[in-house]
């Protein structure tokens, strides 16, 4: 399974995205035995081999053969996991501090290849697993490996068909490409032995190469009519420039420094040694790196065929019907999801009149707690308390906040926290955006969304499970994502405020992802254009400025704020199940540990085990 760059660079951080622009559902599960495509149809022949296996849950799993086929089952997954880590440098650092402590010694020094042959072995490796994994006696599995089971051949088939759509790659968006995702890593690096010292600078070294592919496919993606619109290569251009604005104090330089600086085991002269390499590599290759690449997007603007969304290009829709699915981790089709918000827009509307109705001071009340939220400190140890008697205990407690790079800021989320390797998880740092344009941003609900309860909570909780180690690759952002917006929202009735504030709070976030959720659709699918989406944007209260942000937000970053608010809504929707069934007897943290303990997955597979839970509450209340 052949993982490009931009791949493991999702990996490394999960934000908190805010509505710059914008200040319980039901949501359709697929059957327990099928599994529902992009398109909402459902492919029996695949899943005739899992409903059988369903039917012999109850089978011996301690017999002689059922104990070699799940040894062979982890010999299986722990090869995957070796082999997909070892792919590059950039994706053992990915996951681990340690490589050789899992047997990883030999791995290649490259940040990856983009190109259709590589794509198409992809595709090919991604086959074979799947047959190998259907070479599995599925009922002899433990149910801890059928989870995976489930979880790896889902992905395996959803990325074979996302990979289909080669030129409807994106490594540039301002957000989440590769020119500001990858310094941001760098300046995280942890060094904890001289080899990962010597990695990190190999993987600057790999990065013009890296470059030059990027441009190369950008070259390719235009001359096929997909040519990015001159709102967003402006926005790179200004990316690159924001980040070789001051040379002599380069983040690159002084946060390596420091890391050196408090390693033990290196001499004095070894690590001025390597400072010095580090300095002349910045200065020398990856500035000028950086200004010719913004130089040689200028060559792009006036080439785009069109600034509309992904339905404007050749199988636009149905790359936009996959895209939704991978990212969200939902089963729903889009014109289901669709269908939901429009429904949850007219609810949240519906709900904001009656609060204001009830109480005409709520925007005045929206940020009032009663207790200081200017001290980030302070937050985390409140929530921290705060969140023992509706969570369940097993989280790591150390953390570190950051401030974002200043030549990094203006294009980074208002905060965002590094998922650390899954063998040094108390590392956890967690970065705050201290950019103009945050200057007013609540932190309370932030450091809920990637601290307490949210990202790092979740993060930690579930590497101290002890997973097997190929669920460290597998970060659903639906899920991930979800339970962030999940955590923030659920902070403000952890907050101190009254209910009916709380509520508010609640159903402004909402209203804000409605807005973004629907224009998202509405643009990438529908094809809707910029008038159309100003003129939607402004029909909910908002200004043109607004409705023309919305728009050049959802062209750069597809789907991006539909990972956060489905996930949630999955959550939610599950939580209301248990809570009408359950009636007195349920129990909100038994049912945020089953959350948890499940982990990042696909949503259907993650319903099919809360069925089972359920079932189980009720026979034990």
């Amino acid at each position: 399974m052949k993982k490009k760059l931009h791949v493991f660079l999702s990996l490394l951080l999960i934000t908190v995205v805010t509505c710059t622009s914008c200040r319980s559902v039901t949501i359709k599960s697929a059957p327990d035995t099928e599994t529902t495509t992009a398109e909402g149809k459902t492919d029996d022949t695949d899943n005739s081999r899992k409903k059988d296996n369903k039917k012999d849950k109850d089978n011996d799993k301690t017999t002689a053969s059922a104990k070699e086929e799940q040894e062979r089952f982890d010999k299986f997954t722990e090869d995957l996991f070796k082999d997909v880590v070892s792919e590059s440098v950039l994706s053992v650092y990915s996951v681990l501090d340690f490589p050789q402590d899992y047997g990883i010694t030999d791995y290649e020094y490259t940040l990856g290849e983009i190109s259709e042959e590589e794509n198409d072995k992809s595709i090919e490796e991604m086959k074979n697993y799947i047959d190998t994994l259907e070479g599995f006696a599925y009922d002899s599995l433990t149910e801890e490996q059928q989870l995976t089971y489930d979880i790896l051949i889902t992905d395996f088939r959803d990325s074979i068909e996302l990979e289909e759509y080669y030129l409807f790659n994106d490594y540039l968006s301002p957000l989440y490409g590769i020119p500001s995702s990858l310094p941001s890593y760098l300046g995280q690096f942890s060094f904890n032995t001289k080899q990962n010292v010597d990695d990190y600078i190999e993987i600057l070294k790999l990065m013009p190469d890296c470059f030059d592919e990027l441009l190369d496919f950008q070259t390719e993606k235009t001359d096929a009519g997909m040519g990015m619109p001159d709102f967003e290569l402006e926005e790179i251009i200004d990316q690159c420039n924001e980040f070789t604005a001051d040379v002599n104090q380069h983040f690159l330089i002084t946060s390596f420094n420091e890391r050196i600086n408090q390693m033990t085991g290196l001499s004095d002269s070894e690590k001025k040694n390597y400072q010095t390499t580090n300095e002349n590599i910045v200065k020398n290759t990856i500035i000028p790196l950086y200004t010719d690449f913004a130089q040689k997007m200028e060559a792009f603007k006036g080439k785009a065929a069109t600034e509309g969304g992904l339905c404007s290009y050749k199988d636009g829709d149905k790359y936009y019907e996959i895209l939704v699915r991978t990212e969200t981790a939902s089963d729903m089709s889009v014109s289901e999801i669709q269908e939901m918000l429009e429904d949850k827009f007219d609810k949240d509307l519906e709900d904001l009149t009656r609060l204001l109705y009830k109480d005409s001071d709520l925007y005045e009340k929206m940020d009032q707690y009663s207790f200081d939220t200017s001290d980030p400190d302070k937050i985390l140890e409140y929530l921290l308390e705060k969140i023992q008697d509706d969570f369940p205990s097993g989280y790591e407690t150390n953390y570190t906040l950051n401030e974002v790079p200043k030549s990094l800021e203006k294009y980074q989320s208002p905060a965002y926290y590094y998922i650390p390797s899954i063998d040094n998880n108390t590392v956890n740092n967690i970065f705050i955006n201290k950019y103009s344009d945050y200057a007013d941003m609540d932190l309370y609900p932030v450091l809920a969304h990637e601290a307490f309860p949210g990202h790092m909570y979740q993060t930690t909780y579930f590497q101290n499970t002890n997973p097997d180690p190929i669920r460290a690759l597998l970060r659903y952002t639906g899920y991930l994502e979800g339970w962030g917006l999940y955590s923030e929202l659920y902070s403000y009735d952890l907050s101190g405020q009254e209910e009916n504030v709380a509520e508010f709070n609640r159903t402004i976030n909402c209203i804000a992802y409605d807005i973004y959720c629907l224009s998202d659709i509405g643009i990438n699918y529908d094809g809707w254009s910029r008038e159309d989406t100003v003129d939607f944007v402004t029909s909910a209260g908002y200004d043109e400025e607004a409705g023309n942000s919305v728009y050049e937000a959802m062209i750069e970053n597809p789907c991006s704020y539909m990972t956060y608010y489905l996930g949630y809504l999955e959550f939610m929707d599950m939580k209301q199940t248990a809570r009408e069934e359950l009636g007195k007897e349920f129990d909100v943290k038994a049912y945020h540990q089953f959350i948890l303990e499940t982990g990042p997955a696909q949503f259907e597979i993650i319903h099919d085990r809360f069925d089972t839970w359920l079932e189980h509450q009720k026979s034990v209340s």
